[in-house]
């Protein structure tokens, strides 16, 4: 069943009467000044131009003073400088419809890695509403396989809900995976179709292949036709975007590049539920279905994570609470700090990428992307975002409590990772070593040391490689501070 959502209703409502609305405020401003003597609290320029027509940006963007918006320009730059020393490239902010902010080669195409998926499922729920595919299909039925060996009978039962949200069940290998990823590859029949999540390229690229078959056309093609040029994306180009290689799997890798500016534009269409100005173009319910399903996400990871149809909800550093988002928020997320977040409640907008082209680029870390956002959305006066995490706001431990308080402890971090918990002993010759998950299966060994206020720690495999992080202590909890000013750990002390 087709059925807009409220949300949806109410911003095509706000379309019709949205002069309307700004008379109404004007005249219950001048009816407050003449009957009080006094101005009414509550409505102002910022809140005048929120709550005006929907915006969607013609050919080119529309931009907005930060300070008439309601933003704070002084946390803006805050936010320019951190992600300049990060290694950030590009950076768009989108509020309403409009840019509050932008910094970086917003106009330069980037491959923008595991973002694809996303786009991909925009084109799938377009080939879904209109009879081409179903969900329930299976990869029998779709007469998909791959080279040998072959999948099986059990694997042939997957279907392209399976894919989508990664639980497929065919570990089959893929062309470019990195044997560190292969390596962790579930052995094949290991998991029945449905049955287990796994971030899975083989589910993703099979994807791929599905669309391209059904509906007769080639992904960035079809992306174009149906996706990029209504909404008028300003510098996507087919030629831009690549395939990979076919060695040993039929399904191969389709590769986006894409601009911030026009990726932004993909993020307010989801954020509009699908829509453009006049014109449905992904189905409604399909991007409430893929990003924020009614009761939990399709599949859940832990409390608080969940995967989609090729999005993910719950952002957070496995490692240190940098930021609170929304519970609404959801986002795309590829390798090397690709990343587009959307903010519902918010009607907010980020994109984040890095050029992974060049020669020499940065790794800008999940907790230096959570400081980035706590910048920006603080910036915006968003509530429960998290305490300010710098080291400016830390109360540093000094030398002696660090020598008195840590040998012979161990420090436990990493609740939420897909390996962790993670356990770092620090035994009292000096000694090191870090565990991981429930059973503690050992992987790296070393030594730690203080030096002065820092906790300091180099293994074995690294050598001669050590990190020294300043150190802020309350009761067990203990806080790491490492690149930037910004909170790399956090965890809790345990006596064995």
């Amino acid at each position: 069943m087709k059925q807009s959502s409220p949300r949806g209703a109410a911003l095509a409502g706000k379309i019709e009467i949205g002069d309307l609305t700004v008379k109404l405020q004007r005249m219950t401003r001048f009816i407050c000044l003449v009957a009080l003597g006094l101005a009414c609290t509550g409505i102002t320029e910022a809140q005048e131009l929120r709550s005006s027509n929907v915006v969607y940006p013609r050919p080119q963007w529309e931009a907005v003073e930060p300070k008439v918006a309601g933003w704070s320009e002084d946390l803006l730059e805050k936010a320019r400088i951190y992600s300049a020393a990060a290694g950030s490239s590009a950076v768009m902010v989108v509020h309403h419809g409009r840019v509050v902010a932008e910094w970086g080669d917003t106009h330069r195409r980037l491959d923008v890695a595991s973002v694809r998926k996303s786009l991909l499922s925009s084109l799938l729920g377009i080939a879904i509403e209109e009879g081409q595919v179903k969900l329930s299909d299976t990869l029998g039925q779709l007469g998909i396989d791959d080279k040998a060996p072959s999948l099986t009978p059990t694997e042939m039962q997957a279907t392209l809900a399976d894919l989508l949200t990664s639980r497929s069940g065919v570990y089959h290998a893929i062309d470019l995976e990195p044997p560190a990823v292969a390596a962790k590859r579930p052995p094949r029949g290991s998991h029945a179709p449905g049955e287990f999540w796994y971030y899975n390229n083989w589910d993703f690229n099979a994807a791929g292949s599905i669309y391209e078959k059904v509906a007769g056309a080639g992904i960035f093609n079809a992306f174009k036709q149906r996706i990029a040029d209504p909404i008028g994306m300003q510098d996507f180009s087919v030629e831009a975007c690549y395939y990979g290689e076919t060695n040993v799997s039929n399904h191969r890798h389709y590769g986006f590049r894409l601009s911030a500016r026009d990726l932004a534009r993909f993020g307010l269409l989801y954020l509009r539920d699908g829509r453009w100005n006049e014109q449905q173009i992904v189905p409604a319910n399909w991007v409430q279905d893929s990003v924020k399903p009614r009761a939990k996400p399709h599949s859940e990871l832990f409390p608080g994570r969940g995967y989609g149809y090729l999005w993910w909800s719950g952002f957070a550093s496995d490692w240190a609470p940098t930021v609170t988002l929304p519970k609404s928020t959801f986002y795309a997320l590829g390798f090397g700090s690709q990343y587009l977040f959307v903010l519902p409640a918010q009607d907010i907008v980020i994109v984040h990428l890095v050029d992974m082209e060049r020669e020499h680029w940065s790794w800008v870390s999940d907790f230096q992307i959570g400081r980035l956002l706590w910048l920006i959305l603080s910036a915006a006066r968003v509530d429960d975002i998290g305490p300010d995490t710098s080291v400016a706001r830390a109360i540093l431990a000094s030398a002696d409590l660090l020598k008195d308080s840590l040998p012979g402890k161990t420090l436990r971090y990493a609740e939420t990772a897909l390996d962790g918990p993670y356990f770092m002993r620090l035994a009292t010759d000096g000694t090191a070593s870090l565990q991981k998950g429930e059973a503690r299966k050992q992987v790296y060994s070393g030594k730690w040391w203080v030096d002065g206020n820092k906790l300091c720690r180099g293994w074995d495999k690294f050598l001669p490689r050590f990190d020294c992080w300043p150190v802020s202590k309350g009761g067990s909890t203990i806080s790491l501070y490492g690149d930037h000013d910004t909170m790399f750990l956090q965890g809790s002390l345990e006596t064995e």
